[in-house]
């Protein structure tokens, strides 16, 4: 069975994934104004990974994902684009048909699931806008 955990990426201290942790409490302290953040937090998976199915690699449980499809899309094989340069394992992965046509919509299905489990009403993100836009795709749904 796989488990989560955070871990700080400092001092490698182990926590309890918690909707109000976000950074270390050991490190944060430290933290100076106009710095890099200090206990940045990682998830860190535990045990071994037997299934083919990405959901089961993050961590939030299956019942709490929005039925919506993401993630599921086409590789495209670029055919004249290999002849010329002769790079035969060259793939483009078209997120373009992802439900706000972005990539980020990857990281908003998990925001998502994450405050569902959490009971979480709102989330607020910091985006130039490709991850605001598709925070906002996501979260219109309320599914």
């Amino acid at each position: 069975m796989l488990t989560f955990d955070y871990k700080c990426s400092q001092c490698d201290a182990n926590y309890e994934i918690t909707p109000e942790l976000m950074l270390c409490p050991e490190c944060k302290p430290e933290q100076k104004r106009g710095e890099p953040l200090k206990g940045v937090l990682e998830v860190e998976l535990n045990g071994t990974p037997i299934s083919d199915d990405p959901l089961d690699y993050l961590p939030v449980e299956r019942e709490f994902f929005p039925d919506i499809p993401v993630g599921n899309t086409p590789l495209w094989h670029p055919v004249r684009l290999l002849k010329k340069y002769d790079f035969p394992e060259l793939y483009f992965k078209d997120d373009g048909l992802n439900p706000t046509g972005s990539l980020k919509d990857r990281a908003s299905l998990l925001v998502a699931a994450f405050a569902r489990k959490h009971d979480i009403d709102e989330v607020v993100v910091a985006s130039t806008g490709n991850a605001g836009s598709s925070m906002a795709g996501v979260g219109q749904l309320r599914v």
